[in-house]
């Protein structure tokens, strides 16, 4: 029987994760054991290990996982969808533990804000249960994370990276009320950005324009809807915003999305917008993430921004759905494009750094590169 559990840890930013060893915990009530299948790398994970922004260490970074149940505690038998559980189930689980009891999770409807806020991959490893990341062979999930049940059709690299970039981006869609038939421009053509175009597309949004930087993002992002795609290298903030009214109708988008994480993409995005227009930030999910603005603008063409960090349970149960029902009409399955072994998480890091990949995933039972 299985008594210990190995994983990539970090203890130092910019330096290599360390394999180490934790016993399995005792699954209490309320709670689950997981043997882990897949964990695709996001940026924040990317931004902890390069000490972007700061994270505790030791760390087991790691929170878009799949796995299959290897124990249940008592009282666990359905999901947050009320489908039963069983052990050797798939299933994958929302980036946090909340309370559901304190100011942010009943009062205001912020339980990704919750004053006792766990969050997987994001929490020191140093004391037990110590299994609270993806980059391991088990993850220990604790009674307030919501669960979901992963449809049998979905694929393990087509679900993980639900957990969070998938659930963030349809919690970016609803906060901002997208709308059918409305013109739409994406900052950036990333996993997020690839992400927004498909729900744009599903939500039956006219214009879905994405800018970036690399040609190969735009060109693998046309699949996932984007009636547009423009490459901004070199071009003036001026020059887009006309582009975008040329593609509008002299307007400028209904809504956009910052999802590159480029500060300074903001101003010339609130610039592409029409009179009355929203605008949603995802991507700068980082300190020091500054700029400048006339905010005479945002009064005048009475402007409306929102921000977004990370979502609540039924966002990644509405994104697995989404998965499922359009998994034949966009290509998923080719988000991941880099797997490593538990073994090779550096590699994988320094691999999703450099924009090899969308999506890295690091696969416990799988040794070595494969790309």
């Amino acid at each position: 029987m299985v008594k210990s559990a190995k994983a990539a840890v970090m203890t130092l930013p910019n330096e290599d994760l360390e394999i180490q060893e934790f016993p399995l915990p005792q699954v209490d009530a309320g709670c689950i054991l997981v043997k882990i299948t897949c964990c695709t790398i996001c940026g924040s994970d990317v931004h902890s290990w390069s000490g972007r922004r700061a994270a505790p260490t030791p760390i087991i970074l790691g929170h878009e996982i799949v796995g299959e149940i290897a124990e249940l505690g008592e009282g666990v038998t359905r999901d947050s969808g009320d489908r039963p559980l069983r052990v050797g189930d798939r299933i994958t689980w929302t980036i946090m533990d909340n309370c559901g009891k304190c100011y942010y999770c009943r009062e205001i409807g912020l339980p990704m804000k919750c004053r006792y806020l766990k969050k997987y991959g994001h929490d020191s490893c140093a004391t037990p249960p110590h299994l609270n990341g993806g980059f391991a062979e088990y993850c220990y999930i604790t009674p307030g994370t919501g669960v979901i049940k992963v449809p049998e059709e979905l694929t393990d690299e087509e679900v993980a990276p639900a957990n969070c970039a998938l659930a963030t981006v349809v919690a970016g869609w609803e906060a901002i009320q997208l709308q059918p038939m409305e013109n739409v421009l994406i900052q950036g053509a990333g996993t997020l950005g690839v992400y927004a175009a498909a729900l744009a597309k599903h939500h039956g949004c006219q214009r879905i324009i994405v800018t970036d930087i690399v040609d190969e993002r735009l060109a693998f992002v046309k699949a996932f809807g984007a009636s547009d795609v423009i490459n901004t290298t070199g071009m003036g903030s001026d020059k887009l915003v006309e582009m975008i009214k040329d593609l509008t109708d002299g307007f400028g988008v209904d809504v956009a999305m910052e999802v590159a994480g480029v500060p300074d993409l903001i101003p010339v995005g609130l610039k592409c917008l029409r009179i009355g227009g929203r605008y949603v930030e995802l991507g700068c999910s980082f300190p020091n993430a500054n700029i400048t603005y006339d905010v005479s603008d945002i009064v005048w063409s009475r402007l409306t921004i929102k921000g977004i960090h990370n979502y609540d349970t039924k966002h990644l149960q509405m994104g697995v759905d989404f998965l499922a029902l359009t998994h034949h009409q966009f290509p998923f399955n080719k988000i991941v494009s880099y797997r490593v072994g538990l073994d090779e998480v550096s590699k994988g890091l320094r691999a999703a750094h450099a924009g090899k990949a969308l999506r890295v995933a690091v696969i416990p039972n799988k040794e070595g590169v494969v790309s």
